[in-house]
């Protein structure tokens, strides 16, 4: 997994409610990727997934040779 377009956007509201989205993930790496938050902010009351997050990452490699 390349995490060169990972984005996260962290929400916290006036009560101190966090919420965060993650873009740039596809599959359930997501999951992977905020571990770290989830354990620093302790338990998790929802989570809801985007599209993404049932997609299968893409893992390929395009070769394109030309000819003259």
């Amino acid at each position: 997994m390349s995490t060169d377009n990972i984005e996260l956007e962290i929400t916290i509201d006036e009560k101190g409610n966090v919420s965060y989205s993650v873009n740039g993930v596809k599959g359930k790496s997501c999951t992977e990727t905020t571990k770290f938050l989830d354990e620093a902010l302790g338990e998790v009351a929802k989570r809801d997934f985007k599209r993404d997050y049932y997609e299968h990452p893409v893992d390929a490699t395009t070769r394109i040779t030309t000819r003259r």
